[in-house]
């Protein structure tokens, strides 16, 4: 039995990869709000007779977004280390030079 609303969730999940590919954290958020009540209500309503293979397919899919956030900050950590070590850097070029 495939509940109506399993397509929905799917999409949903894919619209927050979408945001997060984006760069739309606050958007990606809202969307993961969205998606966590309408989570809720899918499984209340199905249950006792929630699809288990629908619910390991979302939760596979939510583990794959949470991998691609987390990939996402760590480039965006790696690039704001690179941004503080180059003004680490300039300011020290720029202090030398005041001393010579």
């Amino acid at each position: 039995m495939t509940h109506s609303g399993h397509p929905a969730l799917e999409a949903q999940l894919a619209s927050i990869g979408g945001a997060v590919d984006a760069g739309e954290v606050e958007e990606a958020a809202e969307r993961m709000a969205g998606y966590d009540a309408a989570l809720r209500n899918y499984i209340e309503t199905t249950a006792p007779h929630t699809p288990v293979d629908v619910l390991r397919e979302l939760l596979r899919m939510q583990n794959d977004l949470l991998l691609q956030m987390r990939d996402r900050q760590a480039r965006i950590g790696e690039i704001l280390r690179q941004t503080q070590r180059q003004a680490t850097a300039a300011n020290a070029y720029t202090s030398a030079e005041d001393v010579l």
